[in-house]
């Protein structure tokens, strides 16, 4: 059996689409017997509305930076939360002195948006728990700045990844590659394959066998062990492996 994970936004969907060409090759994998989802930095809610809202078929979602995995009905079969404590309270406040243009904290469903303007204060012992954090900046390199701040001083407290001038932030040791393993971990020796075209991808796409789209950044082609143009272009090269 094979796997793929391919990230969403940019890579299967592409100029605000997912192709006739990329379904079908979809749909052809899937005859197989193999399994195909989406792994995205993208909240629970957010992630499911793409994957009804594209009428996609697959076999998985993995959500919230790998924090929340649920089947193709969209029903959750993982979730991993971290505690809620002082040190979130310290990443808002840095954030927001970095410009941050959002803050939002989820815990599946549930999202509670920070007022990063400072009109309305923030109660966050109405998440005691929370599955992910995402946070926005006008720039990338405030983004950057703001990633070196959290992995340096609260790296037992929750992870965060890069993508572009956003940011993702799932509990500790928790990554799309933990949650491509979570999930893979359901079927022995199942070949992995992996898609993507942020910095956010470049862990999952060294760790499995790693494509890059066309228009991914410069460094996750580097970072990848194979290129295409199109997620059908990827599924085609698989499947001659078989042959």
């Amino acid at each position: 059996m094979k796997i793929i994970a391919t990230d969403f936004d940019g890579t299967l969907n592409y100029n605000g689409k997912v192709s006739d060409s990329d379904r079908e090759a979809i749909e052809l994998f899937r005859c197989h017997g193999n399994k195909f989802g989406i792994v995205t930095g993208r909240d629970l809610e957010a992630a499911l509305w793409f994957f009804y809202n594209y009428k996609l078929k697959c076999d998985f979602v993995i959500s919230c930076t790998g924090a929340i995995i649920t089947d193709g009905e969209g029903k959750i079969i993982y979730s991993k939360k971290a505690k809620t404590g002082d040190f979130l309270c310290d990443i808002i406040n840095k954030a927001i002195s970095l410009g941050a243009g959002l803050f939002v904290v989820t815990d599946g469903l549930r999202r509670y948006h920070i007022d990063v303007h400072g009109k309305i204060p923030y109660d966050l012992s109405l998440f005691p728990e929370f599955n992910h954090c995402n946070t926005w900046f006008e720039s990338d390199e405030s983004a950057a700045e703001f990633v070196k701040y959290v992995k340096e001083k609260y790296p037992d407290k929750i992870s965060a990844y890069r993508n572009g001038n956003s940011v993702d932030m799932p509990p500790p040791n928790v990554s799309k590659t933990s949650g491509i393993y979570e999930y893979a971990s359901n079927f022995d020796g199942a070949k992995i394959y992996t898609a993507g075209d942020n910095y956010n991808d470049i862990p999952m796409l060294k760790e499995f066998c790693g494509f890059a789209v066309s228009n991914a950044l410069d460094k996750v082609k580097e970072e990848a062990g194979h290129t295409c143009d199109r997620i059908c272009d990827m599924i085609e090269y698989i499947m001659k492996e078989d042959k």
